[in-house]
C-alpha cells in the first residue's frame, strides 16, 4: 500500500513540473490596452507630440504682402493727385478730362488693376467693405441725380482715413468741381446718397505692380 502511495506522489510531482515549464500565451490586447502598453499607431502620434508650430514663414509672407499693398496704395493715391483740377466731362476716360468711373478706371489701370467702365459695373467688382473698415484704395459708391435714389451712379476712391476712423477723404471726378478731394461724412449730399464700398486692391492682383 505504501508503495502505491509513493508512486502516486512521484507522478503528481512530475505533472506539476511539466506544467510549469509550458510557455504561457497571453490573449491579444484590445485596442485601448494596446495603447496603454505602448503600441501607438501613426494616427495617434500627433496626440503625443504637442510640438509648437513654426509659422514664422507664413507670418513673413503676410507682412511682405501687406507691405507691398501699402506701397501700391501710396503710389495710387499720389498718381491720382496729379489730376486734381481736371475738368469733368460725362463719358470721358482721360487723361485731360474725366467722368467719375473713367477717372477711377484710369488710375487703377496704372496700378495694374482692370476695372469695368461704369460705376454700376465697378460696384459689382471687389469685396464689400464696412464703412468703419475703409482704407486708402477702397472704392465708395453713391447714387446721383442721373441714376436716381438708391441706384449706383457715382464712384470715388478713399485716399486718407482719420486716425479716429470716424472720417475720411476721398478723391473723385465730380460734375461740379472736376477731379477734387471730398471729406466724408459731410452731413450733406454724399452722406445722404452713400450706397456702399468695395475693396478691389488685393495682394494677389497687385503683387507684380510695386514699381
Amino acid at each position: 500500500m505504501k508503495r502505491y502511495i509513493y508512486a502516486f506522489v512521484i507522478l503528481m510531482v512530475s505533472v506539476l513540473t511539466l506544467t510549469s515549464m509550458k510557455p504561457s500565451v497571453n490573449p491579444p490586447l484590445k485596442p485601448a490596452e494596446s495603447q496603454v502598453a505602448g503600441t501607438w499607431s501613426l494616427i495617434d502620434m500627433p496626440k503625443l507630440l504637442d510640438l509648437p508650430v513654426d509659422d514664422s514663414q507664413a507670418s513673413d509672407e503676410s507682412n511682405d504682402a501687406e507691405g507691398s499693398l501699402r506701397e501700391i496704395t501710396d503710389n495710387l493715391t499720389k498718381f491720382a493727385s496729379q489730376f486734381i483740377g481736371r475738368r469733368y466731362v460725362w463719358g470721358s476716360t482721360g487723361p485731360k478730362t474725366f467722368d467719375c468711373s473713367g477717372f477711377i478706371r484710369y488710375i487703377f489701370r496704372n496700378a495694374g488693376v482692370s476695372l469695368d467702365r461704369t460705376s454700376r459695373m465697378q460696384y459689382a467688382q471687389g469685396e464689400p467693405v464696412k464703412t468703419s473698415e475703409l482704407r486708402p484704395g477702397d472704392l465708395m459708391f453713391f447714387s446721383s441725380p442721373r441714376s436716381g435714389k438708391g441706384r449706383v451712379g457715382h464712384v470715388a476712391m478713399v485716399v486718407e482715413v482719420d486716425d479716429s476712423g470716424k472720417s475720411l477723404t476721398f478723391i473723385h471726378a465730380a460734375s461740379s468741381k472736376g477731379v477734387s478731394y471730398q471729406k466724408f461724412p459731410d452731413g450733406g449730399y454724399y452722406s445722404r446718397n452713400y450706397i456702399g464700398a468695395k475693396r478691389v486692391l488685393q495682394p494677389e492682383n497687385t503683387e507684380n505692380h510695386t514699381a
